[in-house]
């Protein structure tokens, strides 16, 4: 189903709504708990630059959540037309892509301080 197909039927567009709506919010959920499991990982490394790496990444998927939960609610309680609906998606997928980014590479960069600091003995 398109969102041109949405836009000519109101009664369809009223049952999806809700449904997006709650799909963002479980994202966001699961965005909050990914960023809670990868900064208790990090934490464990027991190093303070893996602790300010693991609490920027948790900062960054937190922020991501909240920005979810809130496009939510706007397309839950009808407030973003099909067309803010889509760029509204298409921003969150891109913020997504980004924290995910972020975490492969701050995951990286600790890995790399796990070796240093096994390689000091």
């Amino acid at each position: 189903m398109r969102l041109q197909d949405l836009k000519e039927n109101d009664r369809q567009l009223d049952e999806i709504l809700p449904v997006i709506g709650a799909i963002g919010a479980g994202i966001a959920r699961v965005g909050a708990g990914a960023a809670q499991a990868v900064g208790r990982g990090v934490m464990a490394a027991g190093s303070a630059a893996t602790r300010a790496v693991a609490s920027g990444v948790q900062r960054g998927v937190q922020a991501v959540g909240t920005g979810v939960q809130q496009g939510a609610a706007g397309l839950a309680g009808g407030g973003m037309d099909p067309a803010q609906a889509a760029q509204a998606k298409k921003d969150h997928d891109e913020q997504k892509k980004q924290v995910q980014d972020a975490i492969k590479q701050k995951q990286a960069e600790i890995s790399d301080l796990q070796k240093q600091l096994s390689s000091l003995g």
